[in-house]
């Protein structure tokens, strides 16, 4: 794919990044005070303290307390009352997002499980096999002539089976590309096969995991899929999709009240990345974001002794308001949680086995290669097998080579077991967890796949916080909508799709949610000295909202309407 390769337009960018920037220094310097008052303001600092003020200089928090207090000290501070009878909270930190999916997402024919708020149109979710294939028809008969259908959100377990021979029913003319919900597979339909031009000699090399590509009904997942995206990119990642695509997830993101985003894993691509930092990394963008590589991704294009230095090269690749966090790295573990590809202890009620994502031996290889070098780990894990694939790997490399603070990140944290707990608080283990799982899953989970009481305890989050494990909650996006008031609302209160409660037991508390969404998302990327809270040396970044999240009823926290942002001490409102 060719896009902004080191060129002048690129050189550019940067230059005037870095003289804007350089001038938003200078003006800090020398920048009034400002005191934003609020109705209540929930720091999340050591004590959990609610002021009514907050002073700031800048992009920086100078003082918190009492209107009284803050105003006596600093009586020629410019006071910012536009809040005043809203609440403000810690700016929100969605640390686990994938904006290039995100913006194939954004750019792609929504069809889900659940209805999508987009920025300018809302998609009604299905749920089953019949109203799937009629919308999609639909859809197919609406679109641009001459123009590839692209659609995200099919799901097996909802819609059923999904073949070519389906896609060349509706059309034998127009290339379909089906995003599966979990983006570890697609279905395509003949004309895209061809358009693609994949055949079964690209498969060759899958050796014993020949059912992961499935010719004949134009599927592919997970290895499967890995080998196919390369041809898929033609398609979703030309230049200006992609670039509308991810000033979409930009505006998405900011209308949820998010100031700081990760994206873990992200691909060893630099063309990929040029766009992204040149809308993420913009002066005009609403959030600050983290990136860090994928041990997966480099180990498929680098040998095991050139992972580090390559590692490190990404690094260099952010540009403005877009940073690479160095000593971080993602390793994989199972498969997805949507296609129940993760790899579970006693496996599945139909007998189907999951997936690994790394063989034993590279996955151990890839830990030591980071672990030795002082890296951070996070870990994708959804099955209870996986996790103890994971907790030997760290277990055995704390033995040998025994660091401290080391914050290993158990990513996703689909299905776990009780005894699996102690062991994660004994060896420093942090859990980044997907609560809409729950929602989405667990009560079709308990009759299909893995049964009614492990359904239940899916993201067990109230054992873990329990055993004193620190937890986080991230949204996957677009595994999940990237609404933090939507992640806390599934983690507070586990209502399905049924209706139901799905392990009461697991249900964790609002001052916990909330905490999962701010100061404990800038630990789990080392970042809670600058984000997470709102405290005097911190960053002024906060998220306004309408109602006090830990006051209002728990099933009120969906609804709560975000107001706006500020971030480093610069209001945005929302349009």
């Amino acid at each position: 794919m060719i896009f902004l390769r080191e060129s002048i337009l690129n050189k550019i960018f940067f230059i005037i990044t870095f003289f804007l920037f350089s001038i938003a220094i200078i003006a800090e310097e020398s920048s009034a005070i400002k005191i934003f008052i609020a109705k209540d303001i929930l720091t999340l600092n050591h004590n959990n303290d609610s002021v009514e003020a907050v002073a700031t200089q800048g992009s920086k928090i100078i003082k918190v307390g009492s209107k009284e207090e803050i105003t006596t000290i600093y009586p020629d501070a410019t006071l910012i009352s536009d809040y005043e009878n809203a609440i403000i909270v810690p700016g929100f930190i969605e640390h686990h997002i994938h904006p290039f999916l995100a913006a194939v997402t954004m750019n792609s024919e929504i069809l889900a499980i659940e209805d999508w708020q987009l920025p300018s149109k809302k998609s009604i979710g299905v749920r089953d096999r019949s109203s799937y294939l009629l919308n999609l028809s639909k859809i197919e008969k609406n679109h641009p002539v001459n123009q590839s259908l692209i659609s995200w959100g099919f799901h097996h377990y909802f819609h059923g089976k999904l073949t070519r021979h389906d896609l060349d029913k509706i059309s034998s003319i127009r290339p379909i590309i089906i995003i599966h919900r979990s983006f570890h597979e697609f279905i395509l339909n003949t004309p895209a096969m061809d358009l693609l031009g994949i055949n079964e000699n690209a498969f060759d090399n899958l050796g014993e995991d020949t059912h992961l590509a499935n010719f004949d009904d134009g599927h592919f997942s997970e290895r499967g899929a890995i080998i196919v995206l390369p041809k898929l990119m033609r398609v979703l990642a030309a230049p200006t999709k992609l670039i509308q695509g991810l000033q979409k997830t930009k505006e998405y993101l900011h209308s949820n009240g998010i100031t700081v985003i990760g994206n873990p894993g992200s691909m060893y691509n630099k063309d990929l990345q040029a766009a992204k930092n040149m809308i993420f990394g913009n002066i005009d963008s609403p959030f600050e974001s983290y990136f860090f590589p994928s041990a997966l991704n480099l180990a498929e294009q680098f040998q095991s002794h050139e992972v580090l230095d390559a590692a490190k090269e990404q690094t260099r690749w952010g540009a403005g308001k877009l940073n690479y966090l160095s000593k971080h790295i993602k390793l994989f573990a199972d498969g997805a949680m949507y296609s129940q590809n993760m790899v579970m202890r006693d496996g599945y009620l139909d007998n189907h086995q999951g997936s690994w994502l790394m063989n034993l031996e590279t996955f151990e290889n890839l830990f030591k290669i980071f672990w030795d070098d002082g890296y951070q780990i996070h870990i994708h894990q959804n099955g209870d097998a996986a996790l103890d694939r994971l907790l030997l790997t760290l277990e055995k490399n704390l033995a040998d080579n025994p660091r401290a603070d080391h914050r290993t990140t158990v990513v996703h944290f689909g299905y776990s077991a009780k005894d699996q707990l102690k062991k994660m608080k004994e060896l420093g283990v942090v859990v980044s967890a997907n609560p809409y799982y729950v929602t989405a899953l667990s009560d079709l989970y308990s009759r299909k796949g893995v049964g009614y009481e492990r359904s239940q305890e899916m993201v067990r989050l109230g054992d873990a916080i329990e055993e004193g494990i620190k937890v986080a909650l991230h949204s996957d996006m677009p595994m999940a909508p990237a609404s933090p008031l939507m992640l806390m609302h599934a983690a507070v209160n586990r209502d399905n799709f049924a209706g139901k409660v799905a392990g009461p037991q697991q249900r964790i508390s609002k001052i916990e949610a909330l905490k999962a969404v701010t100061i404990n998302a800038a630990y789990v990327l080392r970042l809670e000295k600058l984000y997470g809270s709102i405290e005097a040396g911190k960053y002024a970044n906060f998220t306004i909202l309408d109602q006090n999240p830990l006051t209002i009823s728990n099933h009120e926290i969906k609804n709560i309407e975000i107001l706006g942002t500020v971030l480093k001490g610069e209001s945005l409102p929302q349009n």
